[in-house]
């Protein structure tokens, strides 16, 4: 189980999030005070793959629960275990009645993604998503008391939102649980193409990123299922691309393989093609110094190593 301690919740959240008096703002305003954190995590901690392309496929494995505090309190970052299974213990450090559960991405096989749902935040037994860990942003928790669907929001080059539907019927409750969507659509296809993003997406209409249901799971059945679904899995999309994602004051930098993204202003990004694998090394050190030359040039090789490379 990977936990914190409040100090070290407190601590996390002045030394890497660069938010003070958190005691007094957690006090004053429950609800602000998390979108504040979520904002300042996405502004401070990158998802990317580079510690995980950057060993031989055999040798692949999701990270130690050591190593996920290490890389996400030195702002290196990780997938959707090391970043919302910190982040979960974060809040629930500080008090947030929180659990985590499985995400279902792209219709893929069950277990390939950790969701955070935080519940009873105005002691009325609501619930919202948080989201810190699929690479792009939910910029705020997501409230799931509605009955269809959740008001869209600018998701860089889409807009997002999320989706309630029947589930499956439980016996023993003699009820349909419900399922929730998280859905975007592409704001403007041709430029969604120009930038590389959206190969997995009918770009007419909204696209099922992940389901969920507001089932608690262990942290450690989850970090398991990860392992061997993604970590461990040769053929999922995360051990076959360069990815670093993240956002300086609320404005997207990402590297995708050979492709550095600026996000300008509003859904407008600036790509640029990097055109060599000593440009792509720079250009991932320049713009996320936390990591070493080594590690990124033995990322980029395993890349290259891939059919069609």
């Amino acid at each position: 189980m990977l936990t914190l301690t409040r100090q070290e919740a407190l601590g996390f959240v002045e030394r890497r999030l660069n938010i003070g008096e958190a005691e007094k703002l957690l006090a004053e305003d429950r609800v602000a005070f998390l979108d504040q954190l979520i904002v300042a995590f996405h502004n401070s901690v990158p998802f990317q793959t580079m510690t995980n392309m950057a060993v031989s496929p055999e040798k692949r494995r999701v990270p130690s629960l050591d190593e996920i505090k290490q890389d996400v309190y030195s702002g290196r970052g990780g997938m959707c275990i090391a970043l919302n299974g910190y982040f979960h213990a974060l809040l629930a450090a500080l008090g947030y009645d929180c659990y985590l559960t499985e995400g279902r991405m792209w219709d893929a096989d069950p277990n390939t993604h950790a969701v955070i749902i935080v519940r009873n935040l105005l002691g009325t037994d609501d619930s919202r998503l948080v989201e810190v860990g699929v690479g792009y942003p939910t910029l705020g928790a997501v409230p799931l008391d509605f009955d269809l669907e959740s008001p869209t929001s600018v998701e860089l080059v889409w807009r997002g939102r999320v989706v309630r539907v029947e589930g499956e019927r439980d016996e023993t409750r003699g009820t349909r649980c419900p399922v929730f969507l998280r859905q975007r659509k592409q704001i403007d296809p041709e430029e969604v193409a120009r930038l590389g993003f959206g190969v997995r997406e009918n770009p007419e209409q909204w696209n099922t990123v992940y389901r969920f249901k507001l089932e608690p799971q262990s942290f450690v059945e989850l970090y398991e299922h990860i392992d061997a679904n993604v970590f461990r899995n040769a053929s999922h999309g995360l051990n076959r691309t360069l990815r670093l994602m993240q956002w300086r004051n609320n404005r997207a930098v990402i590297v995708l393989n050979d492709l550095l993204v600026r996000e300008t202003g509003e859904g407008v990004c600036l790509p640029v093609r990097l055109e060599s694998d000593a440009e792509i090394a720079d250009t991932i050190l320049r713009e996320f110094p936390v990591f070493d030359r080594d590690l990124v040039e033995k990322a980029i090789e395993q890349w290259r190593r891939l059919p069609g490379k």
